[in-house]
């Protein structure tokens, strides 16, 4: 499934989440695009060390960003 569908339907996939408004659901794939373009998460398959220390030394919000990431990882499995 495609990242972007699974935010629109993750609500639905996953007990317990939210639905996401469109806004946010371009927050998070903004988000994706600009790690990957600054060479941030370069299709890491987890979230290790490595990665956890890449984006908390890029963004003050890094937990977001982390969360986004996981977002995308578990879309794959969709």
């Amino acid at each position: 499934m495609e990242f972007e569908e699974y935010l629109k339907q993750k609500h639905m996939l996953k007990k317990g989440e939210r639905k996401l408004k469109d806004i946010s659901v371009k927050q998070y794939l903004n988000r994706l695009e600009n790690m990957r373009r600054n060479g941030i998460y370069v299709e890491e398959q987890q979230i290790d060390f490595s990665l956890k220390q890449r984006v908390q030394d890029s963004y003050r919000d890094w937990k977001t960003y982390l969360k986004t990431i996981d977002h995308y990882l578990s879309s794959k499995n969709y």
